[in-house]
C-alpha cells in the first residue's frame, strides 16, 4: 500500500505538468485505467487461486517495477502511451493487492479473521498516510510547474516493492507451513 500511494500522490500533477497531458485528457487516463482494472481484477483473482498468491504477487510486483522504472523518467509523452503505462501499472498494482489480500486472509484462524482484517485495514491506512507525507518530502514543484525528483521517488518505490516481495515470500512460506501441519 505504501509504495503504491507514494508513487500516486502526485500522479495527476506529474501527468499534466511533466508528461504534457492536458487536464481535459486526464479523465481519459484514469477512466481507461479503471475500466481495464474492472476487467482484470477478477482475472487476477482467478490466477491467484490457480497459480498461487505469491506467484501473482511477484508477477504484479515485477510488472509494476518495470513500469515505475520507465514511467518516472518520462518527459513529454503521447496520450496513448501514458494511458498504456497507467493501465500496465495498475494491472501490476491490482495483482499485488488482490493476491496480498487473498494471502492475508489465510494468516489468522477463521474465528479471528474479522479482527485481523480490521487491523490490516488500519495498518494499510496508516501506511498510505505516511506514504503521502513521504512523497511530499521527496517531490516538489519547480517555478515552471514541473514535478521534480520523480525519478528518485520511483527508486524509493521500487525499493519498497522489493522489500514487500521479500516479506510476502516469508508470509507465504509461513502460511504454507501452517497448512501442512
Amino acid at each position: 500500500m505504501g509504495a503504491d500511494v507514494l508513487f500516486m500522490t502526485f500522479g495527476s500533477a506529474f501527468i499534466t505538468n511533466n508528461l504534457g497531458i492536458s487536464l481535459e485528457d486526464l479523465p481519459l487516463v484514469y477512466g481507461a485505467t479503471g475500466l481495464t482494472i474492472l476487467v482484470f481484477s477478477p482475472l487476477l483473482g482467478y490466477l491467484a487461486d490457480r497459480f498461487g498468491t505469491l506467484r501473482v504477487f511477484i508477477g504484479g510486483t515485477l510488472l509494476a517495477i518495470l513500469v515505475v522504472g520507465i514511467y518516472c523518467h518520462l518527459e513529454t509523452t503521447p496520450l496513448w502511451l501514458v494511458v498504456l503505462f497507467h493501465i500496465l501499472l495498475f494491472i501490476g498494482v491490482s495483482a499485488r493487492m488482490v493476491s496480498s489480500t487473498a494471502l492475508g486472509t489465510a494468516v489468522p484462524k477463521e474465528q479471528d479473521r474479522g479482527s485481523f482484517m480490521a487491523i490490516d485495514a488500519a495498518v494499510q491506512q496508516l501506511a498510505a498516510g505516511l506514504a503521502a507525507v513521504a512523497a511530499g518530502w521527496i517531490v516538489y514543484q519547480s517555478g515552471k510547474g514541473l514535478m521534480l525528483n520523480y525519478p528518485l521517488l520511483g527508486w524509493v518505490v521500487i525499493g519498497l516493492m522489493f522489500i514487500t516481495a521479500g516479506l510476502m515470500y516469508r508470509i507465504s512460506r509461513t502460511v504454507r507451513k501452517k497448512n501442512t501441519e
